[in-house]
């Protein structure tokens, strides 16, 4: 008996699950069109600027493509040595 409303438990949680993520899907699921335009490349021309806050404010996506390219990221320059840690004693 207790075996029988265990599996009835997981049936109907399983059930409730797919039911409510079968009604709630259409809610969540992006339209054709914005899927076809999120999956087309845009000229970095019409991009939006992007606001980096109150010390630079908004600035233009090809200021910062620019800046990427004159300015590109370095390297973790490697410790050659480390230091030795001592823990208290005298």
């Amino acid at each position: 008996m207790v075996k029988i409303k265990i599996w009835l438990f997981c049936m109907a949680s399983l059930l409730a699950t797919v039911g409510i993520s079968t009604l709630l899907f259409p809610a969540a699921a992006l339209s054709p069109d914005a899927v076809e335009r999120a999956n087309t490349p845009q000229p970095m021309e019409e991009l939006p600027e992007i606001d980096l806050g109150p010390d630079f404010g908004p600035v233009p996506v090809i200021e910062l493509v620019g800046y990427y390219l004159e300015n590109p990221p370095q390297p973790k320059a490697v410790a050659a040595k480390e230091e030795r840690r001592h823990f208290g004693g005298c």
